[in-house]
């Protein structure tokens, strides 16, 4: 399966939409290799790729995703803070209710509604 990953990583790059999220989907399942793969991303100036790099950490559920993920939350692009929320929801435990528990603020809509999803869906 690792063979295919510079496939995917070169797809993140695709002008389509659904590659971009088919080789996000394939990425998260490579598991710690995945996450290896995209760190560098996750200071990419392009913020799709900021995006799909925090996307494939939730898809992974790993827990060594979550100090990855964190700086992301005050991203200057709110898709970005939008999916750090969302993936930390997948990686981690209701400890973090501090850490996104701000993002209730946020002033995006979608930021707020998607924090409150993970913070409710942890039964905090």
């Amino acid at each position: 399966m690792t063979s295919a990953l510079p496939e995917y990583l070169a797809l993140l790059h695709s002008q389509k939409k659904e590659d971009r999220h088919l080789a996000a989907e394939k990425l998260g399942t490579m598991g710690t290799a995945g996450i290896d793969a995209v760190r560098p991303l996750l200071t990419d100036p392009e913020w799709r790729l900021r995006y799909r790099a925090a996307e494939i950490i939730g898809f992974t559920a790993d827990p060594t995703g979550v100090p990855l993920l964190t700086p992301l939350l005050a991203d200057e692009k709110d898709h970005v803070r939008y999916m750090a929320v969302k993936s930390l929801g997948r990686c981690g435990t209701q400890e973090l209710a501090p850490v996104i528990s701000p993002m209730l603020n946020d002033e995006n809509p979608f930021v707020r509604r998607i924090t409150v999803g993970v913070l409710s869906g942890w039964k905090i």
